[in-house]
């Protein structure tokens, strides 16, 4: 990772220098420019977990290590390279032949990835996740992903940092050993991850759902994509909660899993109401724990007591993210305590 970024730092130190005579070395060095940036995207686009809970640094199989791109990796490929992007996009910077337009294209992508999840545009993301099998020899499991441009409150369009989490955690730590004899619903599904994951670790029937129909469509696509059988469902859990989604009424699922859905009063005060109406057993549930949000994190666990729901287990751990190192909380809830 070093070498690209230091190769980043070189060209756009070239371009900058020779930016004031320009020709044909300028328009060499930008375009060079822009496929090294291309190069880190992509890798950063390939997202490594790590077996356990550890940080990504305690890594020492080189076989993995091009998979490892920390947030201020982008950081400082940005702050390299971002003056010359928008030259590029503001048509400050141009070389009047047939590639102007791709140029501008290509630097307005790049500059919106560099920029967070948020501003970033369509991309199908590979994340790598290795486990132990059995034997406990290592194996990774590739779970590809697309996720849309984000628009909007439309939050599903992203893989968040508590689905990952999550699944890290379904695959590495055989979280439900009943699975191949439970149904399971995932609320919330986002961009899917949870829910393949469940399916991959064979899951009898597992029901992904979300509320925005955009989402779901780009759900089903994440579906054929990795061959899964997953059934793709729309559910608005408040409106689950509210009796207002008389399809899901009466109905109940083995398991209930969810990440990441705590982001207003409404929904921790709607999420426990529509888990113990929809679930038969066991919920399993991730969240980050940022500051802005304790109130709701709060309610939801005082709401998910008033209503008989008990916690088996809560288990707090951390992940750099792109704002920092973000805290995340980890639920299982039962209605009954194993004896």
């Amino acid at each position: 990772m070093e070498g690209l970024l230091e190769r980043i730092e070189e060209l756009s130190s070239l371009a900058k220098s020779s930016g004031k005579k320009g020709g044909e070395k300028t328009r060499d060095y930008i375009d060079s420019l822009l496929d090294v940036l291309d190069s880190l995207i992509l890798l950063s686009a390939d997202r490594f977990m790590t077996l356990g809970d550890s940080n990504a640094n305690d890594i020492d199989d080189e076989t993995y290590a091009q998979y490892i791109v920390h947030p201020q990796d982008i950081i400082q490929a940005k702050s390299y390279s971002s003056s010359l992007l928008l030259k590029i996009i503001s048509t400050e910077m141009m070389f009047n032949d047939d590639h102007d337009d791709e140029r501008m294209e290509r630097a307005s992508r790049l500059l919106a990835h560099m920029s967070g999840r948020g501003a970033a545009g369509s991309i199908t993301r590979t994340w790598h996740i290795p486990y132990l099998n059995q034997d406990g020899v290592r194996n990774e499991l590739r779970v590809p992903l697309h996720e849309p441009c984000y628009v909007g409150n439309d939050l599903g369009f992203k893989t968040w940092g508590a689905a990952p989490m999550m699944a890290k955690k379904l695959l590495q730590q055989n979280l439900i050993p009943n699975l191949s004899q439970s149904v399971v619903l995932e609320l919330g599904t986002g961009t899917g991850m949870v829910g393949l994951i469940c399916d991959h670790l064979g899951a009898a029937e597992i029901h992904v759902t979300d509320y925005h129909p955009r989402v779901l469509e780009n759900v089903a696509h994440n579906v054929k994509l990795n061959g899964s059988k997953a059934k793709v469902s729309m559910l608005d859990f408040i409106k689950v909660s509210k009796d207002e989604a008389p399809e899901w009424k009466d109905q109940k699922f083995d398991i209930v899993i969810a990440s990441d859905l705590l982001y207003e009063m409404e929904h921790a005060d709607h999420l426990p109401v529509a888990i113990e109406k929809l679930m038969k057993n066991d919920f399993y549930f991730m969240i980050p724990l940022r500051s802005t949000h304790w109130e709701e994190v709060h309610h939801f666990e005082e709401k998910m007591k008033s209503l008989g729901l008990i916690c088996r287990k809560t288990e707090d751990s951390e992940r750099e993210e792109e704002e920092g190192l973000v805290q995340f909380r980890y639920y299982e809830y039962t209605r009954l305590l194993n004896p």
